[in-house]
C-alpha cells in the first residue's frame, strides 16, 4: 500500500524503492525516490511526510508492531 501511495505522488514512479528494515520491536520503511521527487514526498512543511508516517504508524499499531518511515535523501544507487 505504501509503495502505491508513494508512486502516485512522484513524477518518477519507476525510480521509487521501499526497503523494509527490521529493528527491535518493529520495522522501518526506507523510501528512496528520484532526487527531483524528494520535495513532493516531503510536502509543504513536511505535511505529506507526516501523513505518510501516520498511516504507517497506524498500520503497525493494528498489527502490534512499531513501524517507522524513513525518507532517504541520497538515491545514487537508483540512478
Amino acid at each position: 500500500m505504501l509503495l502505491f501511495v508513494v508512486r502516485s505522488l512522484v513524477d518518477h514512479p519507476d525510480q521509487t524503492e521501499i526497503l523494509l528494515l527490521p529493528h527491535q520491536g518493529g520495522s522501518t520503511f526506507s523510501v528512496h525516490v528520484h532526487p527531483e521527487d524528494l520535495g513532493k514526498l516531503i510536502g509543504n512543511c513536511g505535511q505529506t511526510a507526516r501523513a505518510l508516517q501516520i498511516i504507517v504508524g497506524a498500520s503497525g499499531t493494528k498489527l502490534g508492531q512499531c513501524f517507522r518511515l524513513d525518507i532517504v535523501q541520497e538515491t545514487s544507487r537508483l540512478q
